[in-house]
């Protein structure tokens, strides 16, 4: 059998050197593979009527593909994105659904080497190269049940030599249903907030990871000494402006403060450095994610492929997630940001392709989004 199994791919991969477009072909030899391939893939290349393989050889090639409906990962089951190869090593997965802040929850999963890739080493090369706090005690303020990050936050203080991390109870879908401005949501905001404030008066809590209205709920109730004893902050799970990290940095003198740009769907892409921000930027560490940021006139728009964008330019962001667990191709984000060259501090860690600024909802789209607190 010419085929390749993952695991010899991977290693083929690694001693080649890699490179975006190589990665591309291994993943694709494996998805559209009429043994051992994805179920949904390959139905996908039937309605296209001609073999991926052959025609898509570069990430050029990729807008062949067309883009990708997200309902489909709402209507199919998810056996069917993950390749038959992996099918009987069903324990390695992990499985993580969005917060539905765009519309019903989607779902996908990662094998566990590239849950590791995508979500725990780029946090852990950033936080050796800024200082974070290493074998301090985690509280985490944000979801857990079926939304991948409460998976995430375990492995992060694990692998920063923490115990499993202190955590609040959470439900952003419930958060997300109360009206803004209302007594409701004044009232669950305090209920997430008195549970954090009963972990930082008991124990000796050292890093924050925790969405940005969580925070700024939880400063107003801390005293100096209770804020000068934190020693990192890593966001996530909602935008964030520059000017918030900067008043965040004044409340917190103390601590390493990170950020990080990402979902259920692609992992994450951080910031690389800890200083007075003017912006916002976050960049790709690997092979594994490729961004776009693309002219998009609106939803449902037909023309493709979309135009590209040059650095210095905003649009819609759109990325490719090249993994053997799950393929997702021609994604359209609900955010814009600006295109902008890799910084030396990204380079240094490895980060070799376009980043993102200032990721945050279009105005037109942010009325329709309910973001609550997560």
């Amino acid at each position: 059998m010419a085929f390749l199994m993952p695991s010899q791919a991977k290693q083929a991969h690694q001693r080649s050197g890699g490179g975006y477009d190589e990665r591309l072909r291994e993943v694709l030899r494996l998805h559209f593979h009429p043994e051992y391939g994805s179920e949904y893939w390959l139905r996908r290349q039937e309605q296209l009527g001609w073999d991926v393989r052959d025609r898509v050889r570069t990430l050029d090639d990729l807008w062949l593909l067309g883009p990708m409906p997200l309902a489909d990962l709402r209507r199919f089951p998810l056996r069917s994105f993950i390749p038959r190869a992996w099918h009987r090593q069903a324990s390695r997965f992990l499985l993580g659904e969005t917060a539905g802040t765009s519309g019903a929850p989607l779902l996908t999963a990662y094998r566990d080497d590239e849950f590791q890739a995508a979500f725990i080493d780029p946090f852990l090369r950033v936080a050796k190269a800024t200082g974070f706090p290493q074998g301090e005690p985690w509280l985490w303020v944000g979801p857990s049940g079926p939304h991948i990050i409460g998976k995430v936050v375990r492995e992060l203080a694990r692998q920063t030599g923490s115990m499993d991390p202190f955590s609040v109870d959470f439900d952003p879908r419930w958060a997300k249903k109360l009206a803004e401005g209302s007594l409701a949501q004044r009232r669950y905001l305090e209920h997430v907030t008195t549970q954090a404030l009963d972990v930082l008066h008991r124990e000796e809590i050292g890093v924050l990871f925790i969405t940005p209205p969580a925070l700024a709920a939880l400063t107003e109730r801390l005293s100096d000494r209770q804020r000068e004893a934190i020693h990192g902050i890593h966001y996530g799970g909602m935008s964030l402006t520059a000017e918030a990290v900067n008043r965040f940095r004044v409340a917190y003198p103390s601590a390493v403060h990170l950020a990080g740009y990402g979902n259920t769907l692609f992992g994450v892409v951080m910031e690389v450095n800890d200083l007075p921000r003017e912006n916002l930027d976050y960049f790709p560490l690997g092979e594994r994610l490729a961004f776009h940021i693309i002219d998009w006139p609106g939803e449902g728009a037909a023309a493709w492929p979309p135009r590209l964008l040059e650095r210095g330019q905003v649009g819609r962001v759109l990325f490719h997630r090249l993994d053997e667990s799950c393929l997702l191709i021609g994604v359209v984000e609900r955010d814009e940001a600006e295109r902008i060259a890799p910084s030396e501090a990204a380079r240094a860690l490895g980060g070799l392709a376009d980043g993102l600024r200032n990721p945050h909802p279009p105005a037109p789209l942010a009325p329709r989004l309910q973001l609550g607190l997560y």
